[in-house]
C-alpha cells in the first residue's frame, strides 16, 4: 500500500490526509509557527520571518494533517519519516541530538515522529484519536513496528530536566539494549539550572500511557528553547485492545 494512497480515517468535524502540494506543508509549518513560536515560546528564532516553522527535513518528511471540514484550516499535524527514507536523504532529525547506533539493525521497521502540534481551540480526543489512528496505519504501510522521536520540555534548565529524567527512568526507562545517550555538546548539566523535576509534558505522558519508553537522559537544543526526551514505542508490545482502536 502506498502511503499517498493511505486509506485514513475521518470524523463528523475532521478529516485526516497526509500532505500531497506544498501548500499542505506551508499549511503544517503556519500551525506549528503559532504553536511552538507564538503560544509555548519556544521554536526556532528564525521563524519569525517568515511566520512558517520549517527546516531541511521538511521536504524529505511525510506531513500528516488533520483538517476541520467547515473551514479547511489545519489544526492538526505531525511529521513522519521512515528510517528508510532517513537513510536516503538527511538522517533522522532525532540523531542531531541522540546517538542512533542501537537501533541502526531496527532501521527498516522504524518510523521517526516529530512537530506534533494542535491548535489550542481543538485540542480534544477526536482530534487526537485521528492523529494516532493516522500514525498507525502509516506504520503499517510501512512494515514498522517501532516509533521514535523527541518529547520535549519546555525549558533551559538542564538540571530540572534531569531530575525529571530520574523520575521518569524509575517506570519508564527502555531496555538496556536500546537506551542511548546525548551526542556531545547536547548533553544536560546538573550544574545548569535547579534539581526539581518540572511536570510531565500531556504529550509525553500520553506516549507513557500507550506503553513508551524512554532512551535515556536528555538532550538540550538551545536553538528551539527545549530539553528533549528521546521516545521509543514497540507496537507489538502495546496492549491488543489499543492497538486494535488505533489500527482499526
Amino acid at each position: 500500500m502506498s502511503p499517498r494512497t493511505l486509506s485514513l480515517p475521518a470524523t463528523g468535524r475532521y478529516e485526516l490526509t497526509l500532505a500531497t502540494h506544498l501548500d499542505d506543508v506551508r499549511a503544517a509549518q503556519r500551525l506549528r509557527f503559532e504553536v511552538f513560536n507564538l503560544e509555548l515560546h519556544e521554536g526556532l528564532p528564525e521563524a519569525f520571518l517568515t511566520g512558517l516553522d520549517a527546516d531541511e527535513f521538511d521536504p524529505v518528511c511525510d506531513h500528516l494533517l488533520v483538517r476541520e471540514r467547515a473551514t479547511g484550516a489545519v489544526v492538526g499535524t505531525y511529521r513522519l519519516q521512515t528510517g528508510r527514507s532517513a537513510a536516503a536523504h538527511r538522517g533522522y532529525y532525532s540523531a542531531q541530538e541522540f546517538d542512533f547506533g542501537p537501533y541502526e539493525s531496527r532501521r527498516d521497521e522504524m518510523v521517526e515522529l516529530g512537530r506534533a502540534c494542535v491548535a489550542a481551540a481543538h485540542r480534544n480526543a477526536s482530534v487526537l484519536n485521528l492523529l494516532w489512528r493516522g500514525i498507525a496505519r502509516y506504520a503499517q504501510a510501512h512494515g514498522a513496528r517501532y516509533l521514535t522521536g523527541c518529547s520535549s520540555l519546555t525549558t533551559q534548565d538542564e538540571a530540572a530536566a534531569l531530575a525529571t529524567y530520574r523520575g521518569l527512568a524509575v517506570a519508564h526507562l527502555v531496555a538496556a539494549p536500546l537506551q542511548t545517550r546525548p551526542v556531545p555538546g547536547w548533553r544536560c548539566s546538573e550544574l545548569n539550572g535547579r534539581p526539581v523535576a518540572l511536570p510531565v509534558p500531556k504529550l509525553l505522558r500520553a506516549y507513557l500511557a500507550l506503553g513508551a519508553k524512554i532512551c535515556g537522559e536528555p538532550a538540550i537544543d538551545r536553538h528551539f528553547g527545549t530539553v528533549d526526551f528521546l521516545t521509543w514505542i514497540d507496537l507489538q508490545a502495546m496492549p491488543v485492545r489499543v492497538w486494535q482502536k488505533l489500527a482499526g
